[in-house]
C-alpha cells in the first residue's frame, strides 16, 4: 500500500509513533552565518522550529534571535541548514521580491535509501502538504555508500511546497534516510532526518549574495562512518563506542568496540581480519555461527596488556564499570547509549523498574537523572552486584531504600510485584533474545515477547512509560510491534521509535529495536514527580 506521496503508508492504530521528529541536541544552538542591517542568516540545528508553533515547547530560531524578524522561508523541524530572515522593511522587500520572482536558488543535500531512478533528473507531482499544486524538484547523485545501501544526492526545489523533497524522493521509492513521516515510522535507520539546506543564493535582483552551511558529519558519504564517530572520539564525554560495525562499515563479520584504551573485537567464522587502531590491549571473540547450544569460547587477550577489572569508562559524562575478558558481555551494551541518555533526561522524581538489569547501566542513568526510586531485577547475582560500585563512582549513594536490587527470575518477580500493587513511572524491558529461566523454561523474544509485556504492563503507573527493547535480528520492526501489542492494554500509544546510534551504521532494518510506549490516564509524569517531591 502506498501513501499519497508514494511512500509506505504508516502502520495502523497505535503503531504510528506519536513523536515523528528528532529532539534537539543538548546544548546545540543555531550559528549565525551572516547579518547586516537588513538580513540575518543562520545554520539551523535539527529539532529546532523556524518560529513558534504554539503546540510544543521546542526551541525556535525566531525566538532565539530575539523576534521582530520577517519570516520568508521555513525549514522542517528535522531539517538543518541555511535559514534566512529579514531585519528591516528594506530586507523584507528584498527577500519577498526574490522569492516571488524565483530569484533564489536553494541547494539541499540528502541521504536517500537505495538509488534514485537516474544519476540526475527531475521529480514532479503534487505532495500531500500542498494538494492541487504542482511541485518540481531537480536532483543529481553525488556519491553512493554500498555498505549502508544509501545515496548522497543534491536536490534543488524549483517550487517551494512543504515537504516536497521528502515526499518526492519517497514517491520515487528512495525516501530520505531517517524520514519517519514519508518513510517507515517503525523501520527508522538514522537518528535524524538526513536532509540539510547546504546553501542559498540570492540572485542579482536580491543582491547577488550566497550563504553556505557546513555539511553535517552524518551526510559526509565520502568519509563513511568515520565522520559519524568524530564527535564521539573528540571529547572526554565518551570513552566507549563502536569503532567498526561489520557490514555497515564495509567489514562484514568484523566488529570492534572501544572501551577506554582497550579494544573488544568480535570476528565471525570465516570473516576477514582488518587493521586495528592503537590500543593498550585487544580482546577478541571468535564467534561461532551456531551458538544455540552454548559452547562459545570466551574472549581472549590477543595483544597488549590485560585490562583492570573493573575498567572505568565514560558515556555522556557518566562513569560505567565494565569487565573485559572472562565473559561474553562487558556489562555495558553500547547500542543503548541513546536510551540511557533519555532515561537520564526524563527520570527526575520517577519510580523506575529495570528488568533484565544485567550490570545496571539503565539504573545508573536513571539515578543520575534524579529518579526517586529504582528497582533492578536480574537472574545473575554476580552481574547485579556490579551496580552498587557504579552508583558510588557517580556520587550516587547506593541506598537500598532508594536503589533496590532483586536477584531472581524476572518473570516470577513481575508477578510478585504486580500482586503487591507496585507501580512505576518507567519500566524497562531489555531481555536477551533467548534465555532459560530459574525453572528451566526456555524463552524466546521472537515468540514470547507479548507474554513479557502482559506481565509488565500492570506495573506501569497511569501516564507512565514502558521501554520495549530487543536485539533479536529475526524480528523485523513490524513483527516486533505485533508481538509487543499482544500484551498491551487498550489506550497505550507508541511514543517513539529510536534509531541505532551513529556509530552503528547498517543497511537493513535496525538490528536492535528500542520502542517507547506511553500509558494513558493520570497526571503527567512531571506533575506526579513534583507531587511526590
Amino acid at each position: 500500500m502506498r501513501s499519497p506521496a508514494g511512500g509506505r503508508a504508516p502502520a495502523a492504530g497505535r503503531l504510528v509513533p506519536r513523536c515523528l521528529s528528532s529532539e534537539p541536541a543538548p546544548g546545540e544552538v543555531p550559528r549565525v552565518l551572516f547579518q547586516d542591517a537588513d538580513l540575518v542568516v543562520v545554520d539551523k540545528p535539527i529539532g529546532w522550529l523556524t518560529h513558534p508553533d504554539e503546540a510544543t515547547a521546542r526551541p525556535d530560531v525566531f525566538g532565539w534571535l530575539g523576534g521582530g524578524l520577517g519570516v520568508h522561508m521555513r525549514l522542517d523541524v528535522d531539517t538543518s541548514g541555511v535559514l534566512c530572515f529579514s531585519r528591516s522593511p528594506a530586507g523584507a522587500r528584498r527577500l519577498t521580491r526574490a522569492f516571488e520572482h524565483g530569484d533564489v536558488r536553494k541547494r539541499y543535500l540528502a541521504v536517500v535509501e537505495g538509488r534514485p531512478p537516474a544519476r540526475e533528473g527531475t521529480l514532479t507531482g503534487e505532495v500531500p502538504e500542498a494538494r492541487g499544486r504542482s511541485a518540481t524538484t531537480r536532483y543529481r547523485v553525488l556519491a553512493s555508500h554500498a555498505p549502508t545501501g544509501t545515496t548522497l544526492v543534491e536536490a534543488e526545489p524549483v517550487t517551494g511546497r512543504t515537504h516536497q523533497i521528502r515526499a518526492h524522493f519517497a514517491a520515487a521509492g528512495c525516501p530520505v534516510r531517517g524520514d519517519r513521516r514519508y518513510g517507515s515510522p517503525l523501520d527508522v535507520r538514522a537518528p535524524r532526518l538526513l536532509l540539510h539546506c547546504a546553501g542559498i543564493t540570492l540572485g542579482p535582483g536580491a543582491g547577488g549574495i550566497a550563504f553556505e552551511a557546513p555539511t553535517p558529519p552524518e551526510l559526509c558519504a565520502s568519509e563513511g562512518a568515520a565522520a559519524l564517530r568524530r564527535d564521539l572520539a573528540a571529547g572526554s564525554s565518551h570513552t566507549c563506542y563502536r569503532v567498526s560495525d561489520g557490514a555497515g562499515d564495509g567489514t562484514p563479520g568484523w566488529i570492534v568496540d572501544r572501551y577506554g584504551a582497550w579494544l573488544w573485537v568480535q570476528r565471525a567464522e570465516g570473516a576477514d581480519e582488518h587493521p586495528l587502531p592503537p590500543a593498550r590491549g585487544v580482546y577478541r571473540i571468535d564467534a561461532r555461527a551456531d551458538r544455540s547450544h552454548g559452547g562459545q569460547p570466551p574472549p581472549a587477550l590477543v595483544a597488549g596488556e590485560a585490562a583492570p577489572d573493573p575498567l572505568a569508562v565514560r558515556e555522556n559524562d557518566l562513569e560505567y564499570r565494565v569487565v573485559l575478558g572472562p565473559h561474553l558481555s562487558t556489562g555495558l551494551f553500547l547500542d543503548q547509549r541513546p536510551q540511557r541518555a533519555w532515561l537520564r533526561a526524563n527520570a527526575d522524581g520517577a519510580r523506575v523498574l529495570n528488568t533484565f538489569a544485567h550490570a545496571g547501566a539503565f539504573t545508573v542513568a536513571a539515578a543520575a537523572g534524579g529518579a526517586a526510586r529504582t528497582v533492578s531485577v536480574d537472574l545473575e547475582r554476580d552481574w547485579l552486584a556490579r551496580l552498587g560500585p557504579q552508583l558510588v563512582a557517580n556520587d550516587l549513594a547506593p541506598d537500598p531504600a532508594r536503589h533496590d536490587t532483586i536477584h531472581g527470575d524476572v518473570f516470577d518477580w513481575l508477578r510478585r510485584l504486580g500482586r503487591r500493587g507496585e507501580r512505576y513511572d518507567i519500566v524497562v524491558l531489555d531481555p536477551p533474545s533467548t534465555s532459560v529461566g530459574a525453572r528451566g523454561r526456555r524463552w524466546s523474544a521472537a515468540q514470547d515477547y507479548g507474554e513479557l509485556v502482559a506481565l509488565a504492563a500492570p506495573l506501569v503507573a497511569p501516564g507512565g512509560w514502558l521501554w520495549t527493547i530487543t536485539n533479536h535480528r529475526g524480528l523485523t520492526p513490524e513483527r516486533f510491534g505485533a508481538r509487543v501489542s499482544v500484551g498491551l492494554p487498550a489506550g497505550v500509544q507508541l511514543e517513539r521509535v529510536s534509531a541505532m546510534p551513529v556509530d552503528f551504521p547498517h543497511a537493513g532494518p535496525p538490528p536492535t529495536k528500542s520502542w517507547l510506549w506511553r500509558f494513558p490516564g493520570g497526571a503527567s509524569l512531571t506533575a506526579e514527580a513534583a507531587r511526590r517531591a
